[in-house]
């Protein structure tokens, strides 16, 4: 069994390109609202959360008024529509964060392949979604609390964030000490500089403090650790707007294409992929699960997976 590692094509390089740009640009202007609060509604800061369709229909359910701040979500809707699930691999930066820690997994090939293909527990993000779409319609949003945006955002700023403002200062306070051994003072003087540009660029001016602050903090640990129990398990067993999208894009005019005759059933493809959506099937790949990530694609060592532009006869 084949279990040798590929090298990585252009198309997941463009792929995690895109995918470190939109992690940053979040983290920047999650920054940028916490340097600045009082920015608009309409502001630059909001950009995330105005992609996200999810948000849009349950505010919709729950006001009964069409945002129109929002109406950039509708263009991720006709996106997904055309060619699938395309804004979880590329663009989500909470999935990038998952993504991350998915790649740090260690363990034999076997209980990756065992983990690696589609559980029917990846529904229960379908049933997540039309619980928050009920509780919408009677009143009730309850879209903060599960939707990728608003999570990651919420985290970084009750725990992570203010984790850090309190950290770095006690950790260049214990770094400069005025004992004149070799050791310290080369330590201080590389530490002084990054110090200055910290409190300058990143650190706030004055400690922020949340109550459930740590709460918080260890859910998003835990949620995070949980992609060592199941790659991307965020992404496959709880994500509402994922459940949104896999719903949208079932049936993308890009399919997955499999070459049976030179396919050598080596299984690299089903533990690569991060979606569960069971590449390694024979017409039973699952585009509602797939993030179009590529990486089957690239390590499969006899090309026998494509991707191609054509319309689905059947679904799964």
């Amino acid at each position: 069994m084949a279990k040798a590692k590929q090298r990585a094509s252009w198309k997941v390089w463009l792929r995690r390109v895109s995918q470190g740009v939109f992690l940053l640009l979040f983290l920047y202007l999650f920054l940028q609202t916490e340097y600045h609060p009082i920015n608009e509604i309409g502001g630059p800061v909001t950009l995330f959360f105005e992609l996200d369709p999810l948000i849009l229909t349950t505010v919709w359910l729950a006001s009964e008024v069409f945002p129109r701040m929002l109406l950039l979500s509708l263009g991720v809707i006709g996106i997904t529509l055309l060619f699938g699930r395309w804004f979880c691999g590329w663009f989500c930066p909470f999935g990038v964060v998952h993504n991350i820690f998915t790649s740090l997994r260690a363990g034999r090939f076997k209980v990756k392949m065992a983990k690696g293909g589609y559980s029917s527990h990846q529904r229960w993000k379908y049933y997540l979604l039309i619980s928050l779409l009920i509780s919408s319609s009677v009143g009730l949003n309850l879209v903060g609390w599960l939707d990728p945006f608003s999570f990651f955002f919420r985290s970084l700023a009750t725990s992570i964030y203010p984790a850090l403002n309190s950290g770095i200062p006690e950790l260049a306070t214990w770094l400069y000490d005025e004992d004149p051994g070799i050791g310290v003072v080369r330590v201080t003087l590389a530490s002084v500089p990054a110090f200055c540009f910290l409190r300058e660029n990143f650190l706030a001016v004055e400690q922020p403090q949340f109550d459930w602050g740590v709460a918080i903090g260890f859910l998003f640990v835990a949620i995070v650790g949980l992609n060592v129990v199941r790659p991307r398990f965020w992404c496959r067993y709880i994500c509402p707007l994922g459940a949104m999208l896999g719903i949208v894009g079932k049936n993308p005019l890009i399919q997955l294409r499999k070459d049976e005759e030179i396919c050598n059933d080596c299984q690299l493809c089903l533990v690569n992929c991060p979606g569960g959506a069971d590449p390694n099937t024979a017409g039973g790949w699952r585009p509602a699960e797939c993030f179009f990530c590529w990486n089957c694609e690239s390590v499969c060592p006899h090309q026998a997976i494509s991707f191609e532009i054509r319309v689905r006869r059947e679904s799964h």
